[in-house]
């Protein structure tokens, strides 16, 4: 659905293949074998559509300027937020968290390569990517963006601490937090590396808010989750709430270049099956 960008994404696997193949460690002539590298390539292979990296080369697209002579650095961004995003999925699926056996259509990583292994495995993917978002120290607009990605994912934590309570929930600001985030901070990410003005980057992340708040509820519905919206709104109101972000997200994509392709792909996902 986003041939678009499908030399991006292998552009992206292949970085994230190279940052978490080392095999041996060595300190100091001391060397070790990094017995954790099948585990960090198990949680971050077969990854679905790539979403969020997707979101860092829109981001860039967004602000109409040509993104060739910065395509590197945008594939860096975007691995970075991969990392996260595969981290979180890791942490999420622990028995502490949501408890999820299967991932993807496979084990999930702890119950793959045990508990404190997969707790182990999600610390390594969030350091390598504070590794990479700190491998450019020259680069101010790369510093800047990979900021507002920590920042993204910061947030994310909170939304998921929110839900994780057992208290009567408000479903919205735990969806701004713990999904919408990482993606709107992905879009912002993308057009700041451009070096695009702050309206711009507003307008972009906020773009990308309303196309994260519609991918949670989408998935809700998909799911017919419990534990979600649908408990507290029902299946009617979530979907007119589905329809009235990606509205909105169209409304804001009327702002920025290349508008049609962003309009599209809030239809996309507007109009998504598993």
């Amino acid at each position: 659905m986003l041939e678009f960008a499908s030399v991006f994404v292998k552009d992206v696997e292949c970085l994230l293949e190279e940052v978490l193949s080392t095999k041996d460690v060595d300190v100091f002539g001391i060397k070790a074998k990094n017995i954790l590298e099948d585990g960090y390539i198990y949680a971050t292979k077969d990854g679905g559509k790539r979403i969020r990296p997707i979101c860092v080369y829109m981001g860039a697209i967004a602000t109409g300027r040509p993104v060739a002579e910065k395509y590197d650095g945008l594939v860096k961004l975007a691995t970075i937020v991969e990392l996260i995003h595969s981290y979180s999925l890791v942490h999420d699926d622990l028995p502490a968290m949501d408890n999820d056996d299967y991932r993807r259509g496979k084990l999930s990583t702890h119950k793959r390569y045990g508990e404190a292994n997969g707790i182990l495995i999600g610390d390594g993917l969030l350091t390598k990517a504070m590794e990479l978002a700190l491998s450019n120290p020259d680069d101010a607009l790369f510093t800047r963006s990979a900021h507002i990605i920590a920042t993204g994912a910061m947030n994310m934590v909170t939304g998921q601490a929110l839900d994780l309570q057992n208290d009567a929930k408000d479903y919205m600001p735990i969806y701004a937090l713990k999904t919408a985030q990482l993606i709107a901070t992905s879009f912002e990410a993308g057009a700041t590396y451009m070096g695009a003005g702050e309206e711009v980057v507003k307008n972009v992340g906020s773009y990308g808010h309303h196309v994260g708040m519609a991918f949670q509820v989408a998935d809700d519905i998909l799911d017919c989750a419990d534990n979600s919206l649908l408990k507290e709104v029902g299946e009617k109101k979530a979907k007119f709430i589905l329809q009235e972000e990606t509205q909105k997200a169209k409304e804001c994509a009327k702002n920025l270049a290349d508008n049609d392709m962003l309009t599209e792909f809030a239809e996309i996902l507007l109009k998504r099956k598993k």
